[in-house]
């Protein structure tokens, strides 16, 4: 009598499906105001479905009684590898940041991703109160794709692009307005 003994075929972790890696180009940045803001860092996952873009001086600020306004803007994009076994349907982006607001000062933020667009402007109240958030806008864009046609061997997708564009302006002498993004972390959906 055989004790303990399968006569399944055994696997190996080996044997198992391995999860296709996605691989990214150098993320490049398009355009960015003030000039010293930039792309500090891009961190993404060992199967690359997600990516950190750490900001760095992606911020707009204001004061009465100096500059009344001031503008930031960032874009960039980044092309993504997907092997032939993948496809890549969606992208979700989560943009994080902070945002002050005192004394009828007014913010402006606008982010983008892909076909995705998010837009939302505040004021502070003019009776001496004053508004201090974290900021955390996520949007969802569908993959931009061209299909295969007779010959053609693989799906080809366009450049993954982010945007943000934050714009500030103060009211009087006591407001003063700051809206700053350090970071964007963005998810791939795949199957």
């Amino acid at each position: 009598m055989e004790c303990c003994q399968s006569h399944w075929p055994r696997r190996s972790m080996a044997d198992l499906a391995q999860t296709a890696t996605i691989e990214w180009g150098e993320f490049s940045q398009l355009a960015a105001v003030p000039a010293h803001s930039k792309i500090a860092s891009v961190v993404q996952a060992p199967d690359g479905r997600s990516l950190s873009i750490l900001l760095e001086g992606v911020d707009a600020r204001c004061d009465g009684s100096g500059q009344k306004s001031a503008t930031a803007v960032l874009v960039g994009s980044v092309e993504a590898n997907i092997p032939a076994s993948t496809d890549w349907t969606a992208t979700r982006g989560d943009f994080r940041g902070q945002l002050a607001l005192s004394e009828g000062a007014r913010a402006t933020i606008q982010f983008g991703l892909a076909r995705a667009t998010d837009a939302e402007t505040m004021v502070a109240s003019l009776d001496g109160g004053g508004d201090s958030v974290d900021l955390i806008r996520t949007l969802y864009s569908p993959a931009e794709a061209v299909w295969p046609t007779v010959g053609s061997e693989a799906v080809s997708y366009a450049p993954l692009t982010v945007s943000v564009q934050l714009t500030v302006s103060c009211a009087g002498a006591a407001s003063a307005a700051l809206v700053a993004v350090d970071a964007i972390d963005l998810e791939l959906w795949v199957r």
